[in-house]
Formats: C-alpha cells, structure tokens, sequence
C-alpha cells in the first residue's frame, strides 16, 4: 500500500515529470469544469420544485460560480509556462482542491437525494457516477487527485444507496464498491504509462540534441582536420577548384610535403609524441606560408600548400625548401626529442586549364620522384614526369583493357651458393612485353597493376608460369617468387596460391616467396596471418630489400623469416662505402646468430662475391653471376656451375 501510495505522489525530484504533468492538467482541467458545471446546473433546475431553494439553487450555483472562476484561471494562467517549482506548488493545491471539490459536490448531491421521485434520484445517481468518473478521467494526470475523487465519489455513491432500499440503487452501490480498487489500479497504470512516455520523450530529446551537437561538431570538422587545426583534405581541394574556377586559365601552385622518418616515431614512441610532431609541424608550415597562402593537412604524415599567387617560381622554390628545412630541426616530445626530414613535390603548372585532380596527381607524382630518390628535397614537376605520367597512364589502360597474359612471362636469375659457386635456387623476375609498347619495366607495370587492383591477378598468372617451371627445374633447385604489397595482404591471393600448388603437385618445400617491409607496413597483421599460413605449407618466406625500411629487427623477430637478401644498395657500395661493408657484415652477422640464410643482390664484381664470402654471407646474387635469363638458358647456367665446381672438387681432393 505504501508503494502504490508512493507511486501517486507528485515526484519533487523529477522536473520534467512535473512541468509535463501541469502541461497535461492545463488542458484536461478545463473540461472538468465544464462538466461539473452543467451536470449540476442540470440536476439543480429539475429539483428547483421538490427541494428547498437553498439546497437546489444557492449551494450549486455558489460552486458554479468557483467552478467558473477556477475555469477561467487555467485557461488564462494554465497555458504559461511554468517552473518545475511553480507546478509542483500549483498541483499540490489542484490536489487539495480535488478534494474539497468532490466533496462538495458529493455532499450536496447526497444531501438533496431524499428530495425527489424515483426518477430524480435516478438522476443523482447518474449525476454521482458519471460525473465522478468523467472527472477521474480528466484528473489522470495527477493520480493523487484522481485517486483522491475516486475514493470520495463512489463512497458518496455507495453512503447513499446502499441503504436507499431501492434494489436497483442497493445493486448500484455494491457494484461501486468493487469498482474502487480497479479504477484506482487503472489511474496508477496511466501514471505510470504517461511517467514512461514523459521518460522516453525526454530521452528522444537528448538524443536529439546529441545528434544536433554532433552534426555542428561534424559540420566544423567538416573542413577542418581536429588533431592540427589546419584545413583538411575535402577544404584544401574545395578552395584548389574554387580558385580554378575564379581563374581557369592561372591555376595556382601546388605543393605535396610529407614526413620521411614518421612512423618510426609512432612505432618507437607512440602516437602522443607523433600527434606532437604534426601539430608542431603545422605550426611551423603556417609560419613560412603566411596567410596568403593555404596549409592543409591531408592525411597522415602528409600536407598540401596552396601557395599565394603572387610568389614567382624561385620564391616559391626558396619556400619549399625552408619547409623541409622547418621539418629537420628537433622536435621535442616528454622521451627527449626526434628528428625526421620532409620532402616537397611542386607543380608549377603552365597556363591553361587543370582541374583540381590533376593538379594534385603531378604535385604528388613529383613528390614521389624526391622519395624515390631516398633523399629529401624539393623537386618540381617537369617534361620528363609528364612523360612518365602518361606512360604511366597508357599502362593502366593497357592493364585493364587488354588481356595481358600472353605478354607475360618470366626470366630465373640463378642464386649462388658463394663457398661452392654452385647454383642453389633462381629468383623467378616478371617480365611484360606488350605488343603496344614493347618491353615495360617492372618498376612501372607491378606499381600499376596494384594501382588498378588486377596485381591479384597478374600473380596468379605468373605463379602458374612458375609452377610449370619447376617442373622442368631439377629437383635440388628451388625457386624464388616475389609477392607483391597486396598480395601478402589478401587472403583471397594467398589461398588461390595453395591451391595453385596443391593441384600442380610441387612440394611447396622447393618454392620460397619473397616480400619486402614496405608491404609489412601496409597491414602488418593481416600478412602475419597470411605469412603463417604459408609457413604451416612448408614453403619458405624471404624478407627482400633487407635495410630500407623501418622496424627491420622488429619484423624478424615477430615473423620467423627463413632468410634475408641483403638490399643491392649496400651491396653494390660494398668496397667504396665503409658504411656500406659495416652494414653488410652487421646483417650478416645477425643471419648467423639467427641460424637463416643470408642474401647479397646486386653482386656486380669479383673482390664484391670474395668479401661477402669472408663476411659469412652464404648466398648472392647479381650480374656478376649473371642477368635473368630464360628459363632454359637458366637451367643450363646451373648445370655448368655445377659441373665446374666438382672439377674444382676434383682437383682439391
């Protein structure tokens, strides 16, 4: 009982509550009035005759009137918004005067029963339970109060004719007896529907003002990257074709900046100290461009600049370098401080007509060229990259309209053994011979085919290619096959890769592929998936390009490479760099100490192969040997090595 009573009361604590329930009353208030009114008017003017005037006009006129008054108050006052406070005080006298009300007109009505036929009191008894429960109703908002006139009115009701001795009228009251509890659980279930409803609004509002918060939040991120504050990719090419579109014949200059050195410091120190090497970053770059021009912060490590229109070309180189000279000083974070460089591709474009993408498409190519280069810089976009760009171009068309799997095939450059000379294993190299444009490198139709997506495919026509020359390789040879950024980092290439050689019936323990850091870096978990599942094949897996990029010792550890080709950079260097030969003899060192093979590419010379040998490397590789050949000419290098170092067995023994 104290838990349904509870659940009545008016909740101070619950302002919303509150300001939704006076809200509700305002309106439903009114209409009880109304009903009081004219139901007691109504029974006041048939008892004029039979009652006495005090009791059939004075006494129910006298509660119109306070009907009326109280009437026109909730209509001028009841409609004003209101404090939690106000309505709380305002419905605790609504209560009171709940009370009071039905009381009064309870009292009245049982006191001018007696008056009257049959027919009058059946009017009072119309008058009780009608009335009353029309202004249950209206008071359903405020549960006390309805509660409160339920319990007066039907008890009115039952005082007066269960002991009328009207069987009709006694019936009446028993029935209303039983009517209390269920109306009273009823009000209670309103209440607690409409709290619910108050609550699931109230939410909805919040979520609401969530979302709308969000949407102005995301609307002044829209144009603007959160971790600098500089404008972000979608603002740097909006304002790019605005300018273009104000002046479509001057396109403006362009330059594509980006950190080299920056993932090391998320690696080693952590995101924190990377956020503070690009917020310092922006900082510095919007020093030196000034207000004129625009820094953007594309993504990453990488940053666009709109330069002001009036700088010349030498200005705007001289910028260019003081921004990658900004990024090599230190940059202090809380473990000491770092450094990285920068480098800078510009498009100075010729008059005419660009449009925003092309603009940035020559701006990052000459970016590219400086990396290429393994030096930071600035470097302009000129004749020469454009030449390359639309070759680049004609390629990717060529890939993507052409059926390419004819013009592809393989050349095998054999891998020696230093200590015996003999041939152990060939690196299987791609090799595309269009017949539109002749012999294309490598370094131009693998990068285009993982810019088109078919480098999936391309693989798995050259694996296939590989596989059938094994066939025909002698069976104490293994073969070397490269797989690309992508292809480590695709479920899908690798499984067709297994199933390739599961139907070709090679033992997987005579092929090894081969992959380099960069790829690693793209998705360095997805390759350790895939890496472990080609290592549970039985197939080898070689780190290639050993040196040149980040986190090297990182890799090893993590992943288990069966062997690591030491990169023809510091190979080729080896007896004119001392830096060079100590990188070398270090990586061979950690091959011995790791119990996998070691490889040198790009052996060129004689004294190279006898210091590598010294060193302990155990396998090279390089024209010193030999070039790619075919694979039948391959197969007959090998068998002269051979033959050439039992003679030289033969000879020591």
């Amino acid at each position: 009982m104290k838990n349904f009573l509870a659940s009545l009361q008016l909740q101070k604590d619950n302002p919303t509550l509150l300001t939704a329930q006076f809200r509700a009353l305002s309106s439903q208030i009114p209409i009880l009035y109304v009903l009081l009114i004219i139901n007691a008017l109504a029974v006041a003017i048939t008892h004029l005759k039979s009652a006495p005037l005090w009791l059939s006009l004075y006494i129910p006129v006298a509660l119109s009137v306070v009907c009326v008054f109280r009437l026109c108050w909730w209509e001028i006052r009841g409609k004003e918004d209101v404090t939690a406070e106000r309505a709380y005080r305002l419905m605790k006298l609504t209560i009171s005067g709940a009370g009071i009300l039905a009381v009064s007109f309870g009292g009245w009505a049982i006191a001018l029963y007696p008056y009257g036929d049959a027919s009058q009191q059946g009017q009072i008894a119309y008058f009780l339970v009608v009335t009353g429960i029309s202004c249950i109703f209206c008071l359903m908002h405020l549960p006390m109060a309805a509660a409160l006139t339920t319990v007066i009115t039907f008890s009115a009701m039952v005082a007066t004719f269960l002991f009328s001795g009207n069987p009709v009228f006694v019936a009446t009251a028993v029935s209303g007896l039983f009517l209390i509890l269920p109306f009273l659980r009823v009000i209670n279930s309103y209440f607690q529907n409409f709290v619910g409803l108050v609550q699931l609004t109230e939410e909805l509002k919040l979520k609401q003002a969530e979302a709308e918060e969000l949407n102005l939040v995301n609307s002044r991120n829209a144009l603007h990257d959160q971790l600098t504050g500089l404008a972000n990719r979608r603002s740097f090419f909006l304002s790019l074709e605005k300018r273009l579109q104000k002046d479509p014949s001057t396109p403006p200059v362009l330059g594509i900046l980006d950190l080299d050195g920056f993932k090391p410091v998320n690696d080693v120190f952590g995101h924190a100290a990377g956020d503070l090497v690009l917020k310092e970053t922006a900082r510095r770059f919007v020093a030196l461009v000034g207000e004129e021009g625009i820094v953007s912060r594309l993504g990453g490590d990488e940053f666009g600049i709109i330069f002001p229109c009036s700088m010349t070309r030498q200005a705007i180189a001289d910028l260019g370098q003081a921004l990658c000279a900004a990024v090599r000083d230190p940059y202090e974070i809380p473990d000491g401080s770092v450094r990285v460089f920068g480098s800078c591709g510009i498009v100075y474009p010729d008059i005419g007509e660009y449009t925003a993408e092309e603009l940035y498409e020559k701006a990052d190519f000459a970016l590219y060229q400086v990396k290429s280069k393994r030096s930071s810089g600035v470097e302009f976009f000129s004749a020469d990259h454009e030449k390359i760009l639309t070759q680049r171009h004609l390629i990717e068309l060529e890939l993507q309209a052409n059926d390419f799997a004819k013009e592809l095939k393989l050349d095998y450059q054999p891998i020696v053994e230093l200590r015996s000379g003999r041939v152990v294993a060939y690196e299987a190299l791609a090799r595309w011979d269009s017949a539109r444009f002749g012999r294309i490198s490598p370094d131009a139709f693998i990068p285009a085919a993982e810019r088109t997506a078919v480098i999936g495919r391309m693989t798995r026509i050259l694996f296939a290619k590989a596989l059938e020359a094994l066939v025909i390789i002698p069976r104490h040879l293994r073969l070397s096959f490269n797989l690309s950024a992508r292809d480590i980092c695709d479920h899908e290439t690798s499984m067709a890769l297994l199933a390739m050689i599961t139907r070709s019936g090679i033992d997987p323990r005579r092929i090894e592929f081969e992959i380099t850091e960069t790829a690693l870096l793209s998705d360095f978990d997805t390759a350790d998936q895939v890496i472990t599942m080609l290592r549970a094949a039985g197939i080898s897996i070689a780190l290639d390009d050993f040196g040149t990029g980040y986190s090297s010792l990182s890799h090893i550890h993590r992943l288990g490479f069966d062997k690591l080709k030491i990169d023809k950079s510091f190979v080729m260097n080896f007896d004119r760099d001392a830096r060079c030969m100590n990188i070398t003899r270090s990586v061979a060192n950690l091959c011995q100490n790791l119990g996998i093979a070691s490889v040198a590419e790009g052996v060129e010379s004689e004294e190279i192969a006898e210091g590598l040998k010294a060193m302990g490397v155990r396998l090279a590789q390089g024209y010193h040997f030999s070039r790619p050949l075919p694979l039948e000419l391959a197969i007959d290098y090998a068998a002269r090595c051979e033959a050439e170092a039992s003679a030289r067995n033969s000879l020591s023994a």
